[in-house]
């Protein structure tokens, strides 16, 4: 848990599977989608989506390098005066499944600024076609590496299915990302191929 400071951040949301992502130290980028002035500005005949990402023109919702996010995630309340916060993710290895199935676990959105036990630091911000983004990109983004390997080549998560199985995984880290993406943003989200905000960061808190 961490209190406010003088520091200038942003709140920003993450699933759990993301926010286990970040924990182990697998995730570093985000993917957006685009809106506001900024879309406007991206139309045909207008600005390149390297001008319209520049920091001059402060068009990014979540900030520029140097800037900080604080992470909001699935939480509770906890009876522990010492530790007055659970989280869905710490809490996913260490609750009995029947019980935690039980836990009637708070929105992301509505966690409070004291609750937050992650803190990130932006250190690079562009925009780019969803359906650009490449292989190493993927992994970046927090992706599942399944135990176990199909053909001898490296598995990784199908978000389609709540239980992560090597049967049901994908070879390729992008087609892994569009299940993860279109779990989140829906069935015709991939398709649509938007211009998103593609954020890399650091985490530089981390609360035990």
């Amino acid at each position: 848990m961490v209190t406010t400071t003088a520091i200038k951040d942003r709140p920003i949301l993450f699933s759990t599977p993301m926010v286990q992502g970040i924990v182990e130290d697998r995730k570093t980028k985000t993917r957006r989608v685009v809106k506001g002035q900024a879309l406007e500005w991206l139309q045909p005949d207008m600005f390149t989506p390297e001008y319209v990402a520049s920091p001059e023109n402060k068009l990014c919702p979540y900030g520029y390098p140097g800037d900080r996010l604080w992470v909001r995630e699935a939480w509770q309340y906890s009876d522990n005066l010492e530790e007055p916060y659970l989280y869905r993710q710490k809490e996913l290895d260490e609750l009995k499944p029947e019980f935690f199935e039980r836990m009637k676990w708070k929105p992301s959105i509505h966690m409070p600024r004291e609750a937050c036990r992650l803190i990130l630091e932006i250190t690079s911000v562009k925009i780019e076609r969803l359906q650009d983004i490449s292989e190493n990109d993927a992994i970046a983004e927090g992706i599942e590496l399944l135990d176990g390997k199909l053909d001898d080549s490296p598995v990784f998560r199908n978000y389609n299915y709540k239980a992560p199985e090597v049967k049901y995984g994908y070879g390729f880290p992008t087609n892994s990302f569009r299940s993860l993406w279109e779990s989140i943003n829906g069935k015709e989200s991939w398709s649509e191929n938007p211009w998103v905000w593609v954020v890399e960061f650091k985490k530089v808190y981390q609360s035990t």
